[in-house]
């Protein structure tokens, strides 16, 4: 056992806020620390309390901006993707070892694009990426993830972007109820071919 005592600077103990004026504990109860520095051992020169204050104040000031600025990344194929990734992950179905990040989910997106373009390649229309437009039922156009076979999870062979009303409509159809469907409809209406 060391008889030796470790030196504290007395002086690191507490930090005033340069805001306020206010003396607090250096640790992170009472200032974030400062993202911005090579030092990650540095705290911010606000204590969370003012740092608090000026942005809800900065907020309110800007709140027409920060929403406008919000949509558009929202509807940017960059922000919508990520908005579906996170929904992605909250799902029963979610399969982390298939999208373990945005950027693998993003990366499937874009084989599919590359294939079929803006175009859903269930109903033949074009899909879009709009949010926001004050509806409260969804895009019927916007681009929606779904799993073909609806009892399996997000696999990559498994997920395919597709409108967001084909989603919808299909719900949880099997193939062998969609062939018994379409063979209903065949000798009702003697065609398939029907909107």
């Amino acid at each position: 056992m060391s008889l030796r005592k470790k030196y504290v600077n007395s002086s690191l103990i507490n930090k005033t806020c340069s805001k306020c004026g206010n003396s607090y504990p250096r640790d992170e109860e009472h200032f974030y620390k400062n993202k911005s520095s090579s030092n990650k051992s540095l705290y911010d020169s606000w204590c969370i309390i003012c740092r608090n204050k000026s942005s809800q104040k900065w907020k309110n000031k800007n709140k027409g901006k920060t929403l406008k600025t919000s949509l558009k990344y929202r509807q940017s194929e960059h922000g919508f993707f990520n908005e579906m990734f996170n929904s992605l992950k909250k799902s029963e179905y979610y399969i982390e070892s298939e999208f373990p990040d945005q950027e693998s989910f993003m990366k499937h997106w874009y084989q599919q694009k590359e294939k079929f373009g803006m175009t859903c390649p269930a109903t033949g229309i074009e899909m879009t990426m709009k949010k926001g437009d004050g509806l409260k039922h969804k895009n019927f156009t916007n681009i929606s993830k779904d799993r073909l076979l609806p009892w399996q999870g997000y696999t990559k062979v498994n997920t395919i972007f597709v409108a967001w009303k084909f989603n919808n409509d299909k719900k949880a159809i099997t193939p062998k109820d969609a062939i018994a469907y379409l063979r209903l409809v065949q000798e009702r209406f003697n065609t398939t071919d029907i909107e």
